[in-house]
């Protein structure tokens, strides 16, 4: 489900956790979508956090990070944030 931060929510009751919450910051939307059902599709089989990270490093290499939120009077959520794609170099010579 898309928030309104941009991320995309997939619930997760694992672990004590509620949700994953996915984020690709200056990514188009189909892409974030993307990414939103491959963490999906590995956190279907991955019910523990240690695999739920193994699993999405072997499938995305180098390619997010992974925090985890335990706020005190919130459920405990798993974020995971793809990286930027890499960035043209400035052409303005100044």
């Amino acid at each position: 489900m898309l928030q309104h931060d941009g991320s995309i929510r997939i619930a997760w009751q694992a672990d004590g956790f509620e949700a994953i919450f996915v984020r690709a910051r200056f990514r188009a939307a189909p892409e974030l979508e993307r990414f939103a059902r491959g963490v999906a599709d590995v956190a279907l089989l991955e019910r523990t956090l240690p695999d739920l990270r193994k699993a999405l490093r072997r499938r995305y290499p180098g390619e997010f990070d992974l925090l985890t939120d335990e706020p005190v009077d919130a459920p405990a959520r798993v974020i995971v944030s793809f990286h930027p794609p890499p960035g043209e170099p400035n052409p303005d010579p100044w």
